[in-house]
């Protein structure tokens, strides 16, 4: 049963026609006409007296009118009962962030926050992802979002969102009109990085030994990565950088993807959520995972 045969039906009954029920709702009359046959075939009723007006039910057409009627109300009820929530719930949520998170994903998911809940203050501060663990391990944060792998003793660490670790060249570098690179392509260029304590580096230099049994030595290192991104654009062979990051103003860059793929995780490590505001933080932003999986 869908909510808007339950639509049709009221509008039906309280508008007196399905030609006024159809301009009611805004849309057409067969499909007002098609809500309430697929009510009359789910429930295996005739909700209308045959040969009657659309006002008069028959027993059946009455009780789910009552049902219709109520579930409509119930659900106007809920919708107010957030409203009311979103309005009274006040307070300061605090989270520390690395970089790709807080300045690729979170930007967007608050704003849609702040629509829904007015009241909540919401503090974001960017580091690199070690950093952002510790602050939340001292509580100078109440949630953090990071792609390190360590899970902090006493906190709860999920899965939030998979990003894809790339190489980033300028358009004239012969590795640009590749479809793939492998990590083993890395070991003659000159590239430049995060600092110690960004998980991007973390990750594609664990990688880069793993696969090529040695280590790679960058000697330019930058603490945010639009300052990576520039410099490739001015001139440094290229760099390792999140698909993430990579996909703003990138004029003149090309970003080619490691075979096999370089992907990371970035999770949600938080503790006792001790106010109202910063448990709908945290449930707003689980709901909103982009794992891609239902972990």
């Amino acid at each position: 049963m869908d909510f808007r045969e339950l639509q049709s039906l009221v509008e039906v009954m309280e508008k007196g026609s399905i030609s006024a029920a159809a301009a009611s709702l805004g849309i057409s009359q067969p499909a007002v006409s098609k809500h309430i046959a697929k009510l009359e075939r789910e429930m295996g009723v005739k909700i209308f007296a045959r040969g009657q007006k659309c006002s008069n039910l028959t027993v059946e057409g009455e009780v789910l009118y009552k049902f219709a009627r109520k579930t409509i109300s119930q659900l106007a009820d809920i919708k107010r009962d957030f409203s009311d929530i979103a309005d009274d719930v006040s307070g300061i949520v605090r989270i520390s962030a690395s970089s790709i998170p807080g300045d690729f994903i979170l930007p967007g998911l608050l704003v849609e926050f702040r629509q829904l809940y007015p009241n909540i203050e919401v503090e974001v501060r960017i580091s690199d992802s070690r950093e952002a663990i510790e602050k939340m391990v001292t509580r100078e944060s109440d949630i953090s979002i990071t792609g390190h792998g360590r899970h902090a003793s006493g906190f709860n660490t999920v899965p939030f969102a998979r990003d894809e670790l790339v190489l980033l060249v300028r358009e004239e570098h012969p590795f640009a009109g590749r479809e793939n690179v492998t990590l083993r392509d890395l070991e003659n260029m000159d590239l430049v990085g995060r600092v110690t304590g960004s998980s991007t580096s973390r990750i594609w230099e664990d990688a880069f030994k793993a696969h090529t049994g040695k280590g790679k030595h960058v000697y330019l290192k930058f603490g945010h990565v639009s300052a990576v991104v520039e410099a490739v654009k001015k001139g440094a062979e290229g760099a390792v950088i999140s698909r993430l990051a990579g996909a703003g103003e990138t004029e003149g860059l090309v970003m080619v993807p490691f075979r096999p793929s370089l992907m990371r995780t970035f999770s949600i490590t938080y503790g006792t959520m001790t106010t109202k505001a910063m448990e709908m933080l945290l449930d707003f932003l689980l709901q909103r995972k982009m794992t891609g999986d239902d972990e």
